[in-house]
């Protein structure tokens, strides 16, 4: 009779083990912006149109570059790229996005070019413009509440160097930092919201 009481011990304590892993699992995203981003269509590298509706129903991580820039965007685009390779070895799938800040310089063969630069994978990754500077301006700010400003004596775009995680819904969940990645926090955020399928 002890023996039946002890082994349903170890089955009452294994069960409670396994809930408190998938509860953990499951928590909750610390710190989120629940930011919702607008309606847009775009185009990418290939000329093809992107839209919000295309992004609903997938997780995607975005960000904010341009072409021409010699200090932050080139980093952050190998940073995206190593993200993007993580991704794919943990078979998580996952979306990538990349808002050209300068849409007068960046058309799509130009972003093309740029993104072959890092090996980016396209079957999974957009570099996107087709809009005017004061629409991508005001786009950055309404939505990822980011300054982008071009200036009239043709310095680099000042812009933000986050990375933002999207929801399956186009929400903008969390922001971080797209210079010193936290790519595994990243990754174990974007499996929480997969996992929510």
């Amino acid at each position: 009779m002890k023996r039946v009481l002890n082994n349903s011990k170890i089955i009452v304590i294994g069960l409670c083990s396994v809930i408190l892993a998938a509860c953990s699992f499951n928590s909750e995203i610390p710190d989120t912006t629940d930011w919702e981003l607008a309606n847009f269509q775009y185009i990418n590298q290939d000329n093809e149109q992107v839209s919000l509706e295309d992004l609903k129903g997938e997780v995607t991580v975005a960000n904010m570059v341009f072409t021409n820039c010699t200090t932050v965007c080139p980093p952050m685009t190998a940073n995206m790229a190593r993200l993007q390779r993580m991704a794919n070895e943990e078979q998580l799938d996952v979306q990538f996005l990349s808002f050209s800040v300068d849409p007068e310089v960046d058309s799509p063969e130009v972003l093309k070019e740029f993104g072959n630069n890092f090996e980016a994978d396209y079957t999974s990754w957009d570099f996107l413009t087709g809009y005017t500077q004061k629409e991508i301006e005001k786009f950055g700010m309404d939505n990822f509440k980011t300054i982008v400003a071009k200036p009239k004596n043709g310095g680099e775009v000042v812009h933000g160097t986050s990375f933002y995680l999207i929801d399956q819904e186009g929400t903008i969940i969390k922001s971080y930092d797209g210079l010193d990645v936290p790519y595994e926090e990243i990754l174990e955020h974007a499996e929480i919201l997969l996992s929510k399928k």
